[in-house]
């Protein structure tokens, strides 16, 4: 079975945790039955605007998160895994859908008609039913040794897809549709080959037939990673991994202009992305240093209709340190990911990312390389890239902190980070829209109206974590983080360009039950 091994993770697909306490249940023919699942309630408080006034200065929620999970063993060798959650709209994926309270008056999206009068007129007076479910994984899993005379296997379904350390693709959040193939020559050595469906579907141009009297033409909206990729792993500290990734992304424009039989119609440019990442990453620990290295290099093109191709040449460094000074743990971290100095509209140097709220530079208390990434920067506010969940892009930071238990039951963790960017942003570099930045973020025409000096200082960060284990499958935590906006922001656009931006911070408190 694939199985993540620390930083340097060779599987490409991983599946939720079935604790091992759990109680199985024999079913017929003596399938093993284990569930599993999860209840969790949040309370978020957020100041992320960057500005003192403006669309969003500070917003508060409660959410709740519902997952039940299903394993079924029908031998050592084949099992199979449902797994449902109460999340079912991407877009609000960090407010888990279910939020608290009444879902709204009648005709919002959401409304039950079982609510209960109230006074207001425009309130359902709560009495409500609670949100919708959703698969979140779905698979079957068969492995051994009688196909090659070798640890072989297949995974084939839909599961929560990541390659490597996460810093280029993680979709484990929702997951992807995917076919999962590996062969283990020997008990340290695995080779795998992964085939992952981020998207699939077809895509109609023009509501109508087109001036010249053509039918509109239907286009392949289709987003797949093909993956190849090998782990050594000679002990429980060592290990190093490598893949090549072929991602394809048909159609990525597709806009609602129409399109004719013979040729786009002007204005529509449909490119596709033929992206090609070559990762390579390792980790030991030498004498109680932990140390770690990860490197993402990319090539391939863009290529659009009417127009030259744009060709990839992002990449990414990671490296880190750690040592236990027990009861501490002590980390040091670097990073690099490329961005975009303008200087060519036929390259597009900035690193390419398909993550989620969970990637290893997205929710910072995953722990995936076993340290976090920064709360706020990318995670709350959009990174400097101008993509929200965009990851390493056009930055590089320096991290150092630590994590220890208090108590028994009591943990903390504190982080510090001094973030940059790769290039500052100017009217050269958000011109031609091929550059990665969010148009809506940064624009030349905003940029040049600033009248201000281009800055790298993203700024300084604090974050804290703290988590206490009431009981068994039982704990609660209060987590938050402080952004010293730097001069960088003075170029975000949304609300107030040019003008000195205000801090960033936001704090957050939950109780979570896994069982």
């Amino acid at each position: 079975m694939l199985c993540v091994f620390g930083f340097a993770a060779s599987a490409f697909a991983m599946h939720a945790d079935i604790p091992s306490e759990t109680t199985a249940a024999i079913a017929q023919g003596n399938t093993q039955i284990t569930l599993s699942g999860e209840i969790r309630v949040r309370y978020d408080w957020r100041h992320i605007g960057f500005f003192s006034s403006g669309s969003q200065p500070e917003i508060t929620f409660m959410n709740e998160r519902v997952r039940l999970g299903v394993d079924a063993k029908l031998t050592p060798n084949t099992e199979g895994f449902i797994e449902l959650t109460s999340e079912t709209d991407s877009a609000q994926a960090d407010r888990d859908n279910l939020v608290g309270g009444s879902s709204g008056a009648a005709g919002a999206t959401g409304y039950q008609p079982t609510g209960a009068a109230a006074f207001f007129a425009s309130s359902t007076g709560g009495n409500e039913l609670k949100g919708d479910i959703s698969i979140r994984n779905m698979w079957i899993l068969y492995h051994g040794t009688g196909l090659l005379g070798v640890e072989s296997g297949l995974k084939i379904g839909h599961m929560p897809m990541s390659l490597g350390s996460g810093l280029f693709f993680d979709h484990t959040y929702y997951g992807d549709d995917g076919l999962i193939l590996y062969t283990m020559p020997t008990k340290e050595f695995e080779i795998f080959g992964v085939v992952d469906v981020s998207t699939e579907g077809t895509l109609t141009s023009g509501a109508s037939a087109s001036s010249s009297g053509s039918s509109p033409l239907s286009l392949s909206d289709k987003s797949t990673a093909y993956v190849l990729g090998a782990s050594y792993i000679p002990s429980k500290t060592t290990a190093v991994s490598g893949d090549v990734t072929y991602f394809n992304v048909q159609n990525i424009g597709e806009t609602s202009t129409p399109v004719t039989t013979s040729a786009p119609s002007t204005g529509g440019t449909y490119p596709n992305i033929h992206l090609w990442n070559f990762g390579l990453r390792g980790n030991t620990d030498v004498s109680g240093v932990r140390l770690k290295l990860d490197g993402e290099l990319q090539a391939g093109n863009i290529s659009k209709t009417g127009s030259s191709d744009v060709t990839f040449s992002g990449f990414l460094v990671q490296g880190g340190a750690g040592y236990t000074l027990d009861p501490v743990k002590l980390d040091l971290e670097a990073g690099y990911g490329s961005g975009n100095n303008g200087s060519s509209t036929t390259k597009f140097k900035t690193f390419f990312t398909s993550e989620g709220p969970e990637s290893t530079f997205g929710d910072p208390y995953r722990y995936s390389n076993g340290v976090q990434g920064p709360y706020v920067y990318n995670y709350r506010t959009v990174n400097a890239a101008g993509i929200t969940y965009g990851g390493l892009q056009n930055t590089w930071y320096l991290r150092f902190g630590g994590n220890t238990d208090l108590t028994k039951d009591l943990n903390l963790d504190l982080a510090f980070f001094y973030l940059q960017a790769v290039d500052a942003i100017t009217t050269k570099n958000v011109t031609g829209g091929n550059d990665g930045y969010d148009a809506y973020a940064f624009t030349a025409a905003n940029v040049a109206a600033a009248g201000y000096s281009p800055s790298h200082n993203i700024g300084t960060e604090l974050d804290g974590k703290l988590t206490y284990q009431i009981d068994k499958g039982l704990k609660t935590w209060v987590e938050g983080g402080y952004l010293w906006a730097g001069d960088f922001w003075k170029a975000y656009a949304p609300v107030a360009i040019g003008k000195n931006p205000t801090d960033c911070y936001t704090a957050r408190t939950g109780i979570q039950l896994n069982f």
